[in-house]
């Protein structure tokens, strides 16, 4: 009979819609995989600029023979930060593991440009109690690295190179910074800044 098909030769549609979901399925994790993997800073490298704030909460500024060929930590954070808050903790703890190693922290803020901030900024660091000093009105430096969102880190080398760099706060924040500080103490302080 002439009213019959032929049998098919080639795959059935089934097959074609199910190896397009397949493909589209790997497309779409490959794309969340790098989406979830956080890029690297393209401050890493770069010197760090020149610390200076308008003032300081616990003590005086460190000066440049204070930080000179040791390893920083800088934390970026503002008194009305959530998250600045929930990582100080954490911080805290990696100061108190590091600090004798000749490792300094400095905490800067670009509040503090007026009373009322000032005030709340103090609060923040007492409430916290944050151990190291911390700079307000540190608009220089934090403009000279772009901050537009806090907080911030950051790891400076013995040869004033950041190594370490991360926006936000994330599960594994604070083993990647103080993996950059470990390695940042191994490396030879032969050159100063």
């Amino acid at each position: 009979m002439q009213d019959e098909l032929p049998p098919p030769s080639g795959p059935s549609g089934f097959l074609i819609a199910v190896s397009a979901v397949g493909v589209l399925t790997i497309g779409f994790a490959l794309l969340l995989r790098s989406a979830m993997t956080p890029a690297v800073s393209p401050q890493i490298g770069r010197q760090f600029p020149r610390i200076e704030a308008v003032g300081w909460i616990n003590g005086p500024g460190p000066t440049a023979d204070d930080i000179q060929g040791k390893v920083v930590v800088v934390d970026a954070w503002a008194f009305w930060c959530g998250p600045c808050r929930m990582v100080t903790p954490y911080v805290i703890e990696v100061h108190n593991k590091y600090k004798d190693q000749g490792v300094v922290f400095i905490g800067l803020t670009s509040e503090g440009l007026d009373s009322k901030s000032i005030d709340l900024s103090r609060q923040f660091v007492s409430s916290l109690n944050i151990p190291w000093p911390n700079g307000y009105g540190a608009t220089k430096p934090l403009a000279a690295l772009e901050v537009d969102t806090i907080p911030q880190m950051w790891v400076i080398d013995r040869q004033n190179r950041i190594v370490f760099h991360e926006v936000g706060f994330g599960g594994n924040s604070i083993n990647e910074m103080e993996s950059a500080i470990k390695k940042a103490l191994a490396e030879s302080s032969d050159v100063k800044r």
